[in-house]
């Protein structure tokens, strides 16, 4: 069972996860302001939901696994709350696992970001300008992360963006040295970029880590810092990246999309990389997401067991009710001022490993 009691220092609010979920459905479910889609879904079904609902416990009560499709093919505005204001942007997924999904936001990634910055804190991890190698651009947030931690630590962003539908395209054809060539043409800009722009910190993937290439590239620059995230990592490939081929920098892990946010890498100071076994243990920014390690009957798993990642995002931006995702992830105890549960050592479900591209994103 996910425990409600906790709050997040590092938040911008101080609610609990049962007093945030209120706040929440309040926003979304508000009958003059609330968000289109679920005011629709909420008469259709016959539900009071903000009577139903008074804490997190409750959301499996009165809603279904959301179904991600709905993102692909609904308005994005009727997915967001007509009290939302400010700048507003359309944020989509990746696309390599189908049509993209799409949410309308505002602040929500600045908050994310806040949320990584204080946790590299944590690593005592360099500030400065930074460069993103292979981050998609356009709608999506990875290039968006990218700007905004620049911004956090007042550097300077700069990118070679990635296409991933592209990239998918590319690994299914029979011509794996086109795929390569894609990937060269990607170096050959950030290498022009490394030798001309002074660059901190690189924001990449653990797949383009794993290049020789890239090796040489980090090698011959004047990095101090990698944040790496877009695939899973087994525990042998981690520990040769921390241990031998980026020793010499700070490397930290993230792990995210465009509809749950970031998860950065649990910091040292709250649990030893000794004793993680090599294993990638992420915290999740509670009270905004919430990511349950479930079986298949939906019921949490014992912690240090596996199952599959049933994600709910709650912010007054969007609400996604308990939506299956298509990793599988161990369930751990978070400690410290971050007590809430963590996610470790995910990687893509078995039924979708078919439909992803793990060549570079």
């Amino acid at each position: 069972m996910t425990t409600t009691e906790h709050t997040n220092p590092y938040a911008a609010t101080d609610a609990t996860l049962d007093q945030w979920t209120r706040e929440v459905i309040d926003t979304h479910f508000d009958p003059d302001s609330g968000t289109p889609y679920w005011l629709e879904w909420a008469a259709e079904h016959g539900v009071d939901v903000r009577a139903r609902v008074d804490g997190f416990a409750d959301l499996e009560a009165v809603f279904e696994p959301f179904e991600e499709d709905i993102l692909r093919r609904i308005p994005a505005a009727e997915f967001a709350p007509r009290s939302l204001s400010g700048d507003q942007r359309v944020y989509e997924t990746g696309g390599t696992t189908g049509p993209p999904k799409r949410v309308l936001m505002s602040e929500y990634w600045r908050e994310q970001t806040r949320w990584t910055a204080r946790i590299l804190e944590e690593w005592s991890f360099p500030k400065g300008n930074v460069l993103g190698i292979a981050p998609p651009g356009g709608a999506n947030n990875a290039g968006t992360f990218v700007q905004h931690l620049a911004h956090e630590w007042d550097a300077l962003p700069y990118h070679v963006t990635m296409d991933p539908r592209w990239a998918k395209h590319l690994s299914t054809r029979p011509d794996d040295d086109e795929f390569d060539r894609y990937v060269e043409h990607l170096l050959e800009q950030a290498r022009t970029i490394l030798d001309t722009q002074p660059i901190d910190v690189l924001f990449t993937t653990g797949r383009l880590l794993e290049r020789p290439a890239v090796r040489e590239l980090v090698a011959e620059s004047e990095l101090e810092g990698i944040v790496h995230g877009g695939t899973a990592l087994d525990r042998d490939t981690h520990r040769i990246l921390r241990e031998e081929w980026y020793d010499d920098v700070t490397l930290v892990g993230e792990y995210g999309n465009t509809l749950m946010g970031i998860a950065p890498e649990a910091p040292p100071a709250y649990q030893p990389l000794a004793e993680r076994s090599y294993h990638l243990d992420y915290v999740p920014c509670y009270p905004y997401f919430v990511p349950e390690i479930v079986d298949e009957d939906g019921s949490s798993v014992a912690y240090g067991e596996r199952g599959r990642i049933r994600l709910t995002v709650l912010t007054k931006e969007f609400f996604l009710p308990l939506m299956f995702e298509r990793d599988s992830a161990i369930r751990i105890e978070g400690t410290d001022e971050l007590p809430w549960d963590w996610v470790r050592t995910p990687r893509t479900a078995d039924a979708d490993e078919e439909r992803t591209v793990e060549g570079v994103y």
